[in-house]
């Protein structure tokens, strides 16, 4: 009976026709924080035209369940891994570390990195299964570990390495005049001398006499619907050490005195197999976009939604060149929006803002067109999924977890871990609560946080710990949520609770609406328009075995979602 209902389950979403055992590609993007409610509801979503289109030829996810917290960290884990960070130890953006007999309750890793990832991801399993496969920017990409890569998985990640140079603006202020008129500036380990003209600026790399042209015009007045992402930006400048890279150029404002001349960071590409030619035939890679420099009101938002269109020009064309290169099965990438810009803009938008809302949406008019080169590595016959980390929500008023365990006499006994408190027991390093006295500081911490404003809901890993996956050796001992509205203040602010400049955020109850993630997919027996329910981000790496028909490891907890009943209202494609 269960075989039987099955097979009726999976032949609701797939089309009879099967292509042979094999045949198939799969390509899988990550769009960092597109939610659910935004892609069903908001009305920017309209300039996603790629993803609705997979949706109309395929199927889309009502909503997916990412992890508790519902950060970009361990929600990527459990999107690799099928699992959550009680089986992948990732349970932040910054877990505990492990093992606990050698750390102290406070001490904290990096959650993007994958020293502390214990399970397997899917591109490593499949590979291992003999499906080439290439990992672009996966968080727990970097270090190469036995859990993120295997013999036919390339793995590249840009974000875990070193990070030579930031995101810089070069001013007069900033830089050192020469005799001859010429400008020196240090960029990480490297000296640059820049020549400037009324309405140019020629940039050498001092050390190998190699030089790019910088034009000055004035920024971009239009979003990118039509023209050329990035069109401004200067050509790359090629350094060799200590890290081989590409730097771009944009000359904002021209003059031989007074001159703003923004320069992209120096990352190390980290690559798992040898990438001879990506920088000198795709360019360089960028990263994040200059957030820093925005919000110190160094450049201007039109600046930085032209530097936002370099980050996903290159992204793009270094998932282009791997793709060209390797030929893989599985070919999965990742871009860093919308989260940056709903962050900054989302609360504005939503409260009626123009201007906000005109930044966003330009902003996603720039997706799309990264988008539209990433669907383009699938061909006839593959497999396309369009997949996220979480969603995000305006939050203006703010508690300080940390001064509510002061004042509840528990700041020696308890800390604040992201959305949950740890207990300082004994099996941590110099930890002094008995294991026998656990549940009472537990429930003394529930009580203090129940009083304080805006805590609403509390969750254990003894009663909650199989439907949210919370809980494990880098877990917490009591998870919470906050009120609408209401979310975690920020480091430094001394008050139990207070209102600031509302800010997108992220990290809530997975299971809320606006925190939930996307699946949305399209493939050769996908059947067009279909409307899955919602499920749980473990349940994708499921699917691609699935799909792929390589076994999934043991440590996957999910279940793909092809055996769920898949129902077909209009609003697959469109807002609710």
């Amino acid at each position: 009976m269960v075989q039987t209902t099955r097979r009726r389950l999976i032949a609701a979403l797939f089309l009879s026709a099967a292509l042979p055992a094999g045949a198939q590609r799969l390509v899988i993007a990550s769009l960092d924080g597109l939610g659910a409610e935004t892609f069903f509801e908001d009305p920017v979503s309209d300039e996603l035209t790629v993803l609705k289109a997979t949706a109309r030829r395929g199927a889309a996810a009502r909503g997916v369940q990412p992890a508790f917290p519902s950060t970009t960290a361990n929600s990527h884990a459990a999107l690799w891994t099928g699992c959550y960070g009680d089986v992948n130890m990732i349970t932040a953006n910054a877990p505990p570390l492990l093992p606990r007999s050698l750390h102290t309750v406070e001490e904290r890793g990096n959650g993007f990195r994958s020293e502390q990832l214990a399970a397997e991801t899917f591109w490593a399993a499949a590979a291992r299964a003999g499906i080439p496969a290439v990992a672009h920017q996966p968080t727990q990409g970097y270090p190469f570990t036995r859990f993120n890569s295997a013999p036919g998985a390339v793995v590249v990640n840009g974000y875990q390495t070193r990070l030579l140079a930031p995101h810089a603006l070069w001013t007069p202020g900033t830089g050192r005049r020469m005799p001859d008129g010429s400008w020196l500036f240090e960029h990480g380990p490297a000296t640059f001398r820049v020549v400037l003209t009324a309405k140019s600026a020629r940039i050498t790399h001092t050390a190998s006499g190699r030089s790019v042209e910088a034009q000055w015009a004035p920024a971009e007045g239009e979003p990118p619907s039509h023209r050329a992402l990035a069109r401004r930006f200067s050509p790359p400048l090629f350094v060799d050490g200590p890290a081989p890279a590409a730097l771009y150029f944009r000359l904002f404002r021209s003059g031989r005195s007074s001159f703003r001349l923004y320069v992209t960071p120096w990352h190390e590409l980290g690559s798992s197999v040898p990438l001879d030619g990506i920088f000198r035939e795709a360019g360089g890679f960028v990263g994040n976009g200059p957030t820093a420099l925005l919000e110190k009101a160094q450049i201007s938002p039109p600046e930085y939604l032209e530097a936002m269109e370099l980050v996903i020009r290159q992204m793009t064309r270094h998932a282009a060149w791997l793709e060209k290169k390797f030929h893989p099965r599985l070919m999965m990438s990742y871009l860093p929006f919308p989260d940056e810009i709903d962050h900054m803009w989302l609360p504005a938008a939503r409260a009626g803002d123009p201007q906000a809302r005109a930044w966003r949406r330009w902003g996603y008019i720039a997706i799309n067109r990264g988008a539209e080169e990433l669907a383009r590595l699938a061909h006839g016959g593959d497999y396309l999924l369009w997949v996220s980390d979480h969603g995000m929500t305006p939050v203006s008023k703010f508690v300080s977890v940390p001064e509510v365990l002061k004042q509840a006499g528990l700041d020696s006994q308890a800390v604040y871990l992201y959305h949950s408190i740890l207990v300082n027991t004994v099996d941590w390093k110099n930890g002094i609560v008995p294991l026998t006295r656990r549940e009472p500081v537990v429930e003394q911490a529930r009580r203090a946080l129940a009083a304080a404003p805006g805590i609403t809901l509390f969750f254990t890993p003894a009663q909650d710990g199989a439907r949210l996956g919370i809980g494990g050796p880098a877990g917490g001992d009591l998870y919470f949520d906050f009120a609408p509205g209401t979310g975690p203040a920020p480091r430094g602010q001394r008050e139990l609770f207070a209102e600031g400049p509302p800010r997108g955020m992220h990290g809530f109850l997975p299971t809320r609406r606006d925190m939930q993630a996307i699946l949305v997919m399209s493939g050769p027996r996908i059947v067009p328009g279909t409307l899955l329910p919602e499920i749980r981000i473990i349940d994708i790496a499921p699917m691609i075995a699935e799909l792929l028909h390589f076994p999934a490891p043991a440590t996957f907890r999910g279940r793909s979602p092809i055996e769920l009943p898949a129902q077909r209202p209009a609003a697959a494609t469109g807002r609710n």
